[in-house]
């Protein structure tokens, strides 16, 4: 019996380790690691969310899925897609999707920028300012001109913010609210 326990201890020692090394592993290949917004953070984000949102609203960098439940939950009648690259975060949020069963909420475990922001009427990212840099041309290309886009913590460089947010914390000090500029000819 004995042996089981220590059998089980270690089992749960190695996929802890195991989850930790890919966390690591996928810090170096997206730059960043899988940090949650914080509560301040996500109780301004929520509060601006808009009421007359149509068509879908994409969560970029969706982590552990802080901001994505609590979206579809305020937001049911609009599809929440969540992408999320790290595998840990992402299986956390299809658990918790499993417990919970979303119908609105859709989780993809792959990169955004292959993907078509098709009929997005709300982006919202806590993304490192290299990110947004390279993120910028894919959403004014592929945004209507005025979609709201609310980045946690970090500004979109070579956007004018409509307005910042600052909050009182250290950990996510600040909301940019955007809107996607008019495209030029």
């Amino acid at each position: 019996m004995a042996n089981v326990y220590v059998f089980f201890e270690y089992s749960i020692l190695g996929a802890s380790l195991l989850g930790v090394l890919i966390s690591l592993i996928y810090c170096g290949v997206t730059g960043i690691s899988p940090i949650p917004s914080s509560s301040p953070s996500r109780a301004c984000i929520l509060e601006n969310l808009p009421e007359n949102l149509t068509g879908n609203v994409c969560e970029l960098g969706a982590g552990w899925g802080t901001l994505a439940f609590p979206m579809a939950t305020a937001l049911p009648e609009l599809e929440i897609i969540a992408f999320e690259l790290s595998p840990v975060p992402w299986l956390f949020m299809l658990l918790r999707d499993k417990l919970t069963r979303r119908k609105n909420l859709t989780i993809h475990r792959r990169n955004f920028f292959k993907d078509k922001f098709n009929d997005v009427s709300l982006v919202v990212c806590y993304l490192h300012s290299e990110c947004l840099d390279k993120l910028r041309p894919k959403m004014e290309s592929e945004l209507e001109p005025g979609t709201l886009v609310l980045s946690n913590t970090f500004e979109i460089p070579g956007w004018i913010p409509e307005t910042i947010h600052r909050l009182e914390d250290s950990f996510c000090p600040q909301v940019y609210v955007y809107r996607v500029p008019p495209k030029t000819v």
